[in-house]
Order: structure tokens, then sequence, then C-alpha cells
């Protein structure tokens, strides 16, 4: 990824960010036709963190690199229900040794007729403050040009990524996986949804998996390794020049190697289609 477009990039996520946040500070309402709704924005001094770890229960979390010195959030929180104290739904900052660890927590007990609520976070995070990991229990991942090695994790929602200086890996149970433009990738693994990702380099033997749905692997041409695909059920589509392929492969998998060869570079689903090809 070349400087000149990873600034230009940032210059234009900012922009766009910035007015977003604008629009929204201060805004705070309530909706009682589907329960309550509350919505506000607080700033993070990172003062002096070496690397960001966000953690979202329950919501969906959106994490955008922006030419800033501070971490500006945008928070929504919601609830079905009217019992439900939102104010007690707070996002904490702590410290642990150089990582800033960011999370969502309910302060309050939940009633019998309360309902846990959800909180939804836009982040504009400073460039240079790596982010190290994003993890939800319920709701997806969005990512937009980061620096740092990252690891994802969403039990229920997809993972959407573009543009990390550094490498990606990434988990879920349920939802697609897409991860383009990043310098490296690591284990990319779903239970069920579609996978496409970029393999621009691997630093080691990477697995890229899903149980049922389809994967597209779009290949580095310089990148070394041995190559293995392979599908219970669909169709494998491997396309890529220069691929010293092994004969005595049975059945529809495709094993070979790549460039000087190297570590292994697995992809695999039991129930779908596999393409794999080049930049």
């Amino acid at each position: 990824m070349s400087q000149q477009h990873a600034t230009t990039r940032r210059r234009l996520l900012g922009g766009v960010a910035a007015a977003s946040s604008a629009a929204l500070a201060g805004c705070t309402s309530m909706t009682p036709f589907v329960g309550q709704q509350l919505e506000e924005t607080k700033t993070i001094d990172p003062n002096g963190a070496q690397r960001l770890s966000i953690a979202g229960e329950v919501g969906t979390v959106v994490a955008a690199g922006s030419e800033r010195e501070t971490i500006q959030a945008a928070i929504e929180k919601q609830s079905s229900s009217l019992r439900t104290d939102l104010e007690q739904f707070v996002l904490e900052a702590d410290r642990h040794d150089r990582t800033l660890e960011l999370q969502s927590v309910y302060t309050a007990d939940t009633g019998w007729f309360e309902s846990e609520p959800t909180m939804d976070l836009d982040l504009e995070i400073p460039y240079q403050l790596p982010l190290d990991r994003i993890d939800t229990s319920v709701g997806g991942i969005t990512v937009r040009d980061v620096t740092g090695d990252l690891t994802l994790t969403a039990s229920t929602g997809a993972v959407d990524v573009r543009g990390v200086d550094g490498s990606v890996g990434a988990e879920t149970s349920t939802g697609r996986i897409e991860i383009r433009d990043v310098e490296r990738l690591n284990d990319v693994r779903a239970s069920t949804g579609r996978v496409a990702v970029d393999v621009p380099a691997i630093d080691g033997d990477t697995v890229i998996t899903t149980s049922t749905g389809a994967i597209e692997a779009v290949i580095s041409p310089d990148l070394d390794a041995e190559l293995e695909v392979e599908t219970n059920t669909g169709d494998v589509d491997v396309d890529i020049p220069g691929l010293e392929r092994e004969d005595s492969v049975v059945g529809d998998g495709v094993r070979g190697t790549l460039g000087d060869g190297g570590p292994r570079l697995r992809i695999e689903t039991s129930t779908g289609r596999v393409a794999v090809k080049s930049f």
C-alpha cells in the first residue's frame, strides 16, 4: 500500500467521518414506539497507549482511521423495553499495560420485564494508534483504513474490512467475511457465511475456511506458499498462472506450489464453491 494512497484515503475518510460526527453531536432522542434510543458522543484521549482493543457485547462496531489525536465515539444505545435505564449503559475506557480497552458495560440489573440493551459504536481512531482487537457478541464489525495487526471476532454478524496497514485475522459463527486491501492475512474462519478475501502475504500456515458458504480468494502473484484448495460439496475453480499442481490429488481438490513454496495456505469449505485467482 503506497504512502500517498494511504494518506489520500485517510484524508477522505476523515472528512466524511467529521461530517457524520457533526450531524450526530449533541443529538439525544427517544422513540417510545420501538422502545427507547439514546445517542451521544464521547471523546477519549489515548494518552500514550500503544494499541487499542474494542469489545462491544451487543451491537455493531465501526472503526475508521482518522487524522486526529483523540478517539471520537458516536454511541447509539437502544432497548425494546421502556424500563431499561440506558444511562447505566456506558462505554468504559480502561488501561491494561500499554493497551487501551473500550468496552460497553451495563451497570444496572436487568429486571423481569427488561431487555438487554444494545450499543452501536461508530469510532474515529487516530491512524497512528494501532488497532489490536475487536470482539462482538451480537453485531457486525466494519473496519476502514487503520493500522495494526488486527484480530476480529463476531459471534453473530458480518465482518467487513478494507485498508489495514498490518495483518488481519477474522472469525464469525454466522455472517459473511470480506477482507480487502490489507498487508497480510491470518486465519479466516466462518461457520455459516460467504468468505471473500485478498491474500497479499501470509506469515505462516494459514487457513481460510467456512462450513457452509462460498469462498473467493484473490492471491498475490508474489506469494510463496503450498496451496491446498478443497470442498466437499461444490465446485473448485483455481486460476493462478504459474501454479505447479500436484497430479496425485484425488477428487475436486487442488494442490500445488506457489512461487518458491513455503507455509501452507489451505482454503476449504464443506458446502459451497471455491474460487481462487491472482490479483
